[in-house]
């Protein structure tokens, strides 16, 4: 069953900037972020899948964001590059300029797995359970991930402080 027009409406205003930021984390263009995101809407019209839930609908839209985003990212060559410590530093009182390392090169150096987990847990500030929903793992590997993510960033700033 296809969704309906007035559904659609609602989904695409509900979770448009939300599937934008999620392509944006990845691919730090704009355009092709909202080519991402048109995509994702075209597949979801497309769609013959029957969806429980407006959630369910969410969950499917970001998981073809996600597979949109890697694809263009495969396909074009291009680098995945995380251009600023936005995401991660959200605190008022800390200032990226002043951080002695560029979190963004971290986050860019992790395998997918981890890097999707920190850009849907941190930029778009998804829930555990939402990420296993999205991801289709269970919850205790996301957190898994996450653990994994984390302790990797942690070495890789403890390498890059001894440097200095």
């Amino acid at each position: 069953m296809k969704i309906s027009e007035q559904q659609f409406d609602y989904v695409y205003n509900e979770y448009a900037k939300e599937l934008f930021n999620i392509a944006y984390g990845y691919t730090h263009n704009r355009d092709d972020s909202i080519d991402i995101m048109q995509n994702a809407y075209v597949t979801l019209l497309e769609s013959n899948k029957t969806f429980e839930s407006n959630e369910h609908i969410k969950y499917f839209l970001i998981r073809v964001t996600i597979n949109e985003s890697l694809d263009l990212l495969k396909s074009s060559h291009k680098k995945n590059v995380i251009r600023n410590n936005d995401f991660v530093v959200n605190s008022p009182e800390i200032k990226k300029e002043e951080l002695p390392y560029d979190l963004s090169e971290i986050v860019n150096t992790l395998p997918e797995k981890y890097k999707t987990i920190i850009i849907l847990h941190y930029y778009d500030d998804m829930k555990i359970k939402d990420i296993s929903n999205v991801l289709k793992i269970s919850e205790s590997a996301v957190k898994k991930r996450l653990e994994r993510a984390r302790n990797i960033m942690k070495k890789k700033l403890e390498g890059s402080n001894q440097n200095d």
